[in-house]
């Protein structure tokens, strides 16, 4: 295994011959014609980098993120025009805004005012957390490595090289024993996160994790905070069932991407069952 402390986002992204998680997740909801198609930075994403590296480190935060202090400028469009529901909307604001974000470094991403206490909000409850620290106590830890990337050095039985970066590892005697993964959300009730764990298929994640790592599923900690008031934050594991699951689905998908790599065909590439009539 390969290890790299400060490997840069733009370096580890373009080693496209490693599988990722994200790429095994889009095989699973959709298909590896998805799983390979580039995708361009939308608001949501910026807004969960920044949180993440807040998070993880605030020097590497105020380098890559600057936040664009819109307070007033939204005042000023709303004391002119008191009738606008979204003065964010506005070509006045978003003029303003360009000219901020032109002003940016190639490497950096700008934020707003409103985004940048969430995410102090959400860092506060999240360390204040009873459940997150349960987990600092709980495992006999030395050390904590925050983005570290991991590469396979050689290809598996499937033929495949994988990578991953945790958001957070335990680590005791230079060897990983549990991973915290941070997930905002709008709702961190069991209810509503139980419906993201799935949806987003978040159960593959830590399957992919654990198993390039070769640490126990049941050392694998979502925690989950909430984007908006009021903030709160809730700490999930997987059950026996939940792993054993997620580790024969991540099996069969390994199985997928090797024929695809072998004999890359839209027959290979494309759905799961649009080789065949499937009746509903």
């Amino acid at each position: 295994m390969k290890i790299y402390s400060d490997l840069s986002n733009a370096d580890y992204h373009s080693l496209s011959e490693y599988i990722s998680s994200s790429f095994v997740k889009a095989v699973a909801k959709h298909s590896i014609q998805r799983a390979t198609q580039k995708f361009d930075a939308t608001p949501a994403l910026i807004f969960g980098d920044a949180m993440h590296t807040y998070f993880e480190d605030r020097q590497k935060f105020h380098q890559r993120f600057k936040v664009f202090k819109d307070s007033e400028i939204i005042a000023e469009i709303l004391e002119r025009r008191p009738d606008i529901m979204a003065p964010t909307m506005t070509k006045e604001y978003k003029s303003y805004k360009n000219d901020f974000e032109c002003s940016l470094a190639e490497d950096q991403a700008s934020i707003s005012e409103y985004d940048m206490d969430r995410i102090q909000f959400m860092y506060n409850s999240a360390v204040n957390n009873i459940g997150l620290k349960q987990v600092y106590h709980d495992h006999d830890h030395n050390d904590v490595w925050d983005e570290y990337s991991f590469l396979s050095a050689e290809p598996d039985i499937f033929g495949l090289l994988y990578r991953v970066r945790p958001d957070r590892l335990l680590v005791r005697d230079e060897e990983p024993i549990a991973i915290l993964d941070w997930k905002s959300c709008k709702d961190a009730s069991i209810k509503a996160f139980r419906s993201d764990f799935f949806r987003y298929r978040y159960d593959l994640q830590a399957a992919f994790y654990c198993d390039v790592l070769g640490v126990p599923m049941d050392q694998f900690y979502f925690v989950a905070i909430e984007k908006e008031f009021p903030y709160n934050t809730a700490v999930y594991s997987l059950s026996e069932d939940t792993q054993f699951n997620a580790m024969q689905e991540l099996n069969i998908i390994k199985d997928r991407i090797s024929k695809w790599k072998q004999n890359p065909t839209t027959e290979t590439s494309g759905l799961e069952n649009a080789n065949e009539i499937t009746y509903l």
